[in-house]
């Protein structure tokens, strides 16, 4: 395993690369992010793209603290040329999660500057688990999402000691033609007239939603839950769209027993060359599956894509998904569009600090651009 050297460390060696000086961000400098990573994500083709929106709402959360988790290099012009960024999840304890990213402008590769910024990333992490342990606390866990033909990325990942653990396809289905719509679901007993209504997103029953997502995502990889405040972000989010997102109810009951949530990803469109409705999650509960209900939503939701001017329907999944929504999808349509391999730091990392010698810390390559977010899906 490769050592993490302490923070300290990480940052001697950032401030020992020539050309570059390193400080902390404040939002005054989201512009100048945004701008960077529209460059670098242009010159390495990812399927998706940040937009100044994602930083603004990233740097607004009450849960995130880019004064700390940030950190900017500027050349001797002034100009902004490298962000790292270490995102901290203050809101889960289950897991003490650590999302590494962060962007490299295109002219400034080579240098030994990813290498660098990833370091500091791995050592402020282990800093901040380190610091805000608690009893009850989970392991630390700290990922990196990379495209998958991004070798250099991926090859700056394995150097760095991450492993790759888990595989996500992007797929889509063009709607061109119409999509079938199935307002009732048979529910058991068979042949009888209770069935599953599919309403419109309605506010009021927000907080019903988010624990139909939580026990329906209870089985899926890594997920260690979605608390109020993340829920709140997402519903607040510029890319959330409401009018496209679809509950399923009992008709029996009127309990809700599934949802679709969609987003609409605008910065994606001009480089993709079409429009896309994306679905943002979509579950189903145990008590209800095997019965049509995931295909009658995504079925709705691809209506109301097509009603809006769309011109394909998107989402994500987990290449080992254990409720086969993989083989669903590509039963509707679906095909793959692209792949994107998850990393994580192998680990509970707050026991494997180690100091290092500064001159053992420079590899050549650095890092492309990766977004600065979870993997959709």
């Amino acid at each position: 395993m490769t050592a993490i050297p302490a923070e300290q460390t990480a940052l001697a060696d950032l401030d020992a690369l020539p050309g570059i000086t390193w400080r902390r961000g404040d939002r005054a400098d989201v512009p100048a992010i945004a701008r960077l990573y529209a460059e670098a994500e242009a010159h390495d083709r990812n399927p998706e793209r940040t937009a100044r929106s994602d930083i603004e709402e990233y740097w607004d959360s009450p849960r995130s603290v880019p004064g700390e988790d940030l950190i900017l290099g500027h050349d001797d012009r002034g100009a902004l040329v490298a962000v790292g960024w270490s995102g901290c999840n203050r809101s889960i304890t289950q897991v003490r999660r650590v999302h590494l990213g962060g962007v490299v402008g295109p002219s400034r590769r080579g240098e030994g500057i990813g290498t660098a910024l990833l370091r500091w990333e791995l050592a402020h992490g282990v800093a901040w688990g380190r610091a805000g342990r608690r009893e009850g606390h989970g392991p630390l866990e700290m990922r990196l999402s990379a495209p998958v033909h991004q070798t250099e990325l991926r090859d700056l990942a394995e150097r760095a000691g991450l492993e790759a653990v888990r595989y996500f396809f992007g797929m889509g289905r063009w709607l061109d033609a119409p999509v079938p719509v199935v307002p009732v679901v048979p529910v058991v007993p068979v042949g009888s007239a209770r069935g599953v209504r599919l309403l419109d997103w309605d506010p009021s029953r927000s907080d019903e939603a988010l624990a139909v997502l939580d026990e329906g995502f209870r089985d899926h990889w890594a997920y260690a839950g979605t608390t109020p405040d993340m829920w709140q972000e997402q519903l607040t989010s510029a890319s959330f769209r409401p009018d496209w997102s679809v509950l399923a109810v009992d008709d029996a009951t009127g309990a809700m027993v599934g949802l679709a949530m969609s987003s609409a990803y605008e910065q994606d469109w001009a480089a993709q060359g079409y429009t896309e409705g994306w679905t943002e999650q979509l579950t189903v509960l145990r008590s209800h599956r095997g019965r049509g209900v995931a295909s009658a939503l995504l079925q709705e939701s691809m209506r109301r894509f097509a009603g809006s001017g769309m011109a394909s329907a998107g989402l994500g999944v987990d290449a080992e998904n254990p409720t086969g929504a993989l083989r669903l999808y590509e039963s509707l349509g679906y095909h793959r569009t692209d792949s994107l391999a998850v990393y994580r730091y192998p680990t509970d990392a707050a026991d494997v600090v180690q100091q290092v010698d500064p001159a053992d810390t420079m590899d050549e390559g650095d890092a492309g651009s990766t977004r600065p977010g979870a993997p959709r899906g």
